[in-house]
């Protein structure tokens, strides 16, 4: 083999391919990869399938990353965006579910003392907004059954606390005397609890805030986050 006795070959030899050819192939992969960049279907990111958009990102954020021009950073920013924003639908779609579901839900896990104590002054001042401004056409029923009458009391003693501090009424309704209701609402346990808000065109709109007994945090909590989440803007 002409390798181990060519003198100027060797173990260690190294023939380096023409300059024009390394120019030629730089020039292919970069023609490749803006044309990849091009084909990226930035309007709807949606048809694609998770692994073709893991695969799509990885190569856009390798191409941006070597190649940082204006437009290759634009699409890398647009899908992150899509990404971050698909993110956040799924947490609040799961939140929704399990709040409309009762048979979803799992217990909560708690807070430190010291992680609550330092958001208590916040989100004191911003409940205390949010129920001023939906006081007039917001009101809490909740419908309750076979339950012992002192657990019932309890949970009525949470909601005149409640309309004590912030305003809002409450409807208590009892499903043994009331059992269409339970089909109506999808009830499948006592009690469960519900707001009823009326629209700017005085449409009734009613949310499941929590089933089973409730704690005056799970009320507060609940009915925001179903108001900003799951109430149209319009409806409002």
């Amino acid at each position: 083999n002409s390798f181990f006795t060519d003198s100027k070959r060797g173990w260690h030899y190294y023939e380096k391919e023409p300059l024009e050819e390394e120019v030629k192939k730089g020039e292919k992969q970069e023609d490749k990869d803006q044309i990849f960049m091009q084909s990226i279907p930035l309007n709807s990111l949606d048809t694609l399938s998770v692994k073709e958009y893991t695969e799509t990102f990885e190569r856009v954020k390798s191409i941006a990353t070597m190649k940082p021009t204006k437009e290759n950073i634009k699409i890398l920013q647009i899908m992150n965006k899509w990404q971050i924003e698909q993110s956040e639908r799924f947490a609040k779609v799961w939140t929704i579910n399990l709040l409309e579901n009762p048979n979803l839900e799992f217990p909560n896990i708690a807070e430190t003392k010291f992680a609550k104590t330092s958001k208590i002054a916040e989100k004191d001042k911003d409940t205390q907004e949010f129920f001023e401004n939906k006081k007039d056409k917001l009101a809490f029923v909740v419908f309750y059954g076979d339950l012992n009458q002192e657990a019932i009391n309890k949970q009525k003693e949470v909601y005149k606390h409640i309309q004590r501090i912030y305003g809002i009424q409450t409807e208590f309704i009892d499903i043994d005397k009331n059992p269409h209701l339970k089909e109506r609402f999808k009830l499948t346990t006592s009690p469960e609890n519900f707001f009823l808000y009326k629209n700017k065109n005085d449409e009734a709109i009613w949310h499941r805030i929590k089933a089973g007994l409730a704690t005056q945090d799970e009320i507060l909590n609940n009915t925001k986050f179903l108001f900003e989440n799951a109430i149209m803007q319009e409806d409002r």
